[in-house]
């Protein structure tokens, strides 16, 4: 896929023919410098927005053509999306929050279900709270639930712990990976933190709009090593373009 904002020559070429596979039932992390084209690249993939030319498929459907409405259909029933500010209403109660998309697609809400997710999440005593009563890391987690609770064929998150302290941080991400282990979810998590993306099944590396390859498996040490290696990449470029 490709991806230019503004005009041709002017504009700003965020992602460029990029490729790849997300494995169904997978944790995948997305690294890079910032302005590498992480977020740009997640909400492509989540059919948030379109590339300028190439496919994104999801379970065989190219959202690249689907008209506004479709889109938006295929949105609350097949993907769930973490974002980096959450966008919880905060005029709902953690509850009627988590049941959102299943309201706005028109389906029955289960408050079983509801309360088996929050259980699931670490959330249980919490149902009947407003956001503005909860902690970062419990409001993280209504997100998580909110994402999940359509069962999507794939979860994305935006910087999922980008304002948390770092044990709350730990338990988002470990509660990330039970998603997987325990749910057959997939995920797909944008992070600049390597301690992060070391639980993920495989990372990918982008460098300036482009796959700049991809560490299954991998360690918080290599990880670092090879974000230290892009900076120094991306200096050379500017002192040498």
């Amino acid at each position: 896929m490709t991806r230019r904002y503004g005009r041709a020559r002017r504009g700003v070429l965020a992602l460029h023919d990029l490729s790849t596979e997300i494995p169904r039932g997978s944790f995948s992390a997305v690294m890079g410098l910032s302005g590498s084209g992480k977020s740009t690249f997640l909400q492509i993939a989540a059919g948030l927005d379109r590339p300028t030319s190439g496919e994104v498929h999801l379970g065989g459907v190219d959202l690249a053509t689907l008209g506004r409405r479709k889109l938006s259909v295929l949105r609350r029933r097949r993907v769930g999306f973490v974002f980096q500010s959450l966008n919880l209403i905060p005029s709902l109660s953690v509850a009627e929050n988590i049941a959102l998309p299943l309201r706005l697609d028109r389906r029955t809400v289960d408050r079983h279900e509801i309360a088996s997710l929050a259980e699931l999440v670490g959330i249980a005593g919490q149902l009947r709270r407003l956001p503005a009563m909860l902690s970062g890391g419990q409001a993280q987690r209504v997100a998580i639930a909110r994402a999940l609770v359509t069962r999507p064929e794939v979860v994305f998150a935006d910087e999922p712990t980008a304002a948390l302290d770092p044990a709350t941080s730990e338990a988002i991400v470990a509660l990330l990976r039970r998603a997987v282990d325990e749910l057959g979810q997939t995920v797909v998590v944008v992070t600049h933190e390597p301690a992060v993306a070391e639980v993920a099944d495989r990372v990918l590396l982008l460098d300036r709009g482009r796959l700049a390859g991809s560490i299954e498996a991998p360690s918080a040490e290599e990880l670092t090593d090879r974000m230290r290696r892009l900076a120094g990449a991306e200096v050379r470029q500017e002192v040498f373009p």
